[in-house]
């Protein structure tokens, strides 16, 4: 009869080796790891060889091995006590006694979080750009120009025709505290009635929730300066 020797698997005896015989017992890649625990693989391969001067500070090499336990189903508070058992709790490394390497947080996310995560912060800030663009939009004030009468003009008549119009849609037209209506071409027509003196023009619009645009214009009425022929002068308001 013939003797076959087989050579025994060895038992796991530190943290990396049990921590690899778990994953490998229920048929986990690292790559699967990764993808669940959303920690680099590299980091996942250094704390299975022990390599813990290849890792992040301790707090965060304890979240890892929380994380991995957690996945895995096995005891989080088992595996932390060997980590403490074979690293210590200080930040200094044997034999060489360096300090521990430091990574900001963003490393120590995966490449397909990081692109998730820059996914949706890109569309978080495209959607509020379009929000305030949007809100801007709505409280901005209509545009109003003026093309006559100009400021300070003399006129001989006590009636001023005033014309104009607006370019925004919408606009809800005030001239001296009347509202004066807008046509469908966005062009408007009002007559005033001048005193004697100054007058002042003051031409206001406003849209729905937006702010108020105003435009003065100051005319002067003498009615000794009229000629002998009677006329209205023209005001012509164009709003932009």
């Amino acid at each position: 009869m013939v003797f076959v020797m087989r050579k025994l698997d060895r038992v796991p005896q530190t943290l990396g080796e049990k921590l690899r015989a778990l994953r490998r017992g229920q048929a986990v890649s690292l790559v699967m790891l990764e993808e669940t625990t959303h920690i680099q693989k590299r980091y996942l391969e250094a704390l299975e060889r022990g390599r813990y001067d290849e890792l992040p500070e301790p707090l965060y090499t304890r979240n890892f091995i929380k994380a991995y336990a957690r996945v895995l189903g096995a005891d989080e508070t088992y595996f932390l006590e060997l980590y403490e058992q074979e690293s210590g709790r200080t930040d200094l490394l044997t034999p060489h006694r360096l300090p521990r390497q430091r990574v900001s947080r963003s490393w120590l996310l995966s490449p397909s979080a990081f692109l998730k995560f820059s996914m949706f912060a890109a569309v978080g800030v495209l959607f509020v750009g379009y929000f305030v663009w949007q809100v801007t939009g709505v409280l901005r004030p209509p545009t109003i120009v003026i093309e006559s009468p100009t400021d300070g003009l003399a006129a001989d008549s006590a009636l001023v025709a005033v014309r104009g119009h607006v370019e925004n849609d919408d606009v809800t037209l005030v001239v001296n505290g009347h509202q004066v209506v807008v046509n469908n071409d966005k062009t408007f027509t009002t007559t005033i009635d001048l005193s004697l003196g100054l007058n002042v023009i003051t031409v206001e619009g406003t849209r729905r929730y937006s702010q108020k645009a105003t435009e003065i214009r100051r005319v002067v009425f003498d009615e000794n300066d009229r000629g002998e022929e009677k006329g209205i002068s023209e005001v012509s308001y164009i709003a932009k």
